[in-house]
């Protein structure tokens, strides 16, 4: 009997214990798949550009008109500049916004996408009012809602979430580069830094690698 109880209380103990390493398991998995997008875009100089090879995710989303259209055929077919971001926003999105601005308007090869995270807020007459005073057109892409916008840049490697205040939305400064063959041939990180610092190369950097 008493080496049944003896059983007993060290099968008791160990359940708990096992339990956690599942528990801890599970964590490490869930933060190993949030993380690893990240790691795929690590940069490679302090210029904060990185070359990439990437093919674009298929993903399916409404466009403007309505339609179940995939990301890839709306990317596809010019060189796209891809910002991920949100017309609320408080810190970096405006200031990228206003250089981007600057930037397609001096080289009509290229046309900006702005990809919506908040796109219950962001409507389509707000972005086109955002955008009245320039002469470009850039493109605007929107989700049905922030988790499915949340998803899509992950599917992109970028990481976006919303914050402790729900308001707000805690994403990068991360410019990607799409190729007219749908491919996501660079990553600008801490743009609008850079681009005070490093304007030139990054132009090189686009040039260089457009073929």
């Amino acid at each position: 009997m008493q080496v049944i109880r003896l059983w007993y209380i060290r099968r008791s103990l160990s359940l708990p214990i096992f339990r956690m390493k599942i528990e801890m398991w599970k964590f490490f998995v869930g933060s190993f798949a949030v993380l690893f997008p990240l790691f795929y875009f690590i940069p490679g100089n302090p210029s904060g550009m990185i070359e990439a090879d990437r093919n674009l995710p298929k993903f399916e989303i409404l466009n403007e008109e309505g339609k179940i259209t995939d990301i890839r055929d709306i990317l596809t077919g010019t060189d796209h500049l891809v910002y991920f971001g949100y017309l609320n926003c408080k810190s970096i999105c405006h200031g990228s916004l206003a250089k981007l601005k600057d930037l397609i308007s001096e080289h009509k090869e290229l046309k900006l996408a702005f990809v919506s995270l908040d796109p219950e807020k962001d409507s389509t007459e707000r972005f086109r009012s955002y955008f009245s005073n320039s002469n470009i057109k850039p493109l605007f892409i929107r989700t049905e809602s922030r988790g499915q916008s949340f998803e899509l840049a992950r599917s992109f490697g970028i990481q976006a979430f919303s914050s402790n205040n729900s308001a707000d939305i805690d994403h990068p400064d991360s410019l990607l580069w799409v190729n007219s063959h749908g491919k996501i041939k660079g990553i600008f990180f801490e743009f609008n830094k850079h681009w005070n610092q490093n304007r030139k190369e990054l132009l090189k950097f686009i040039s260089d690698n457009r073929n």
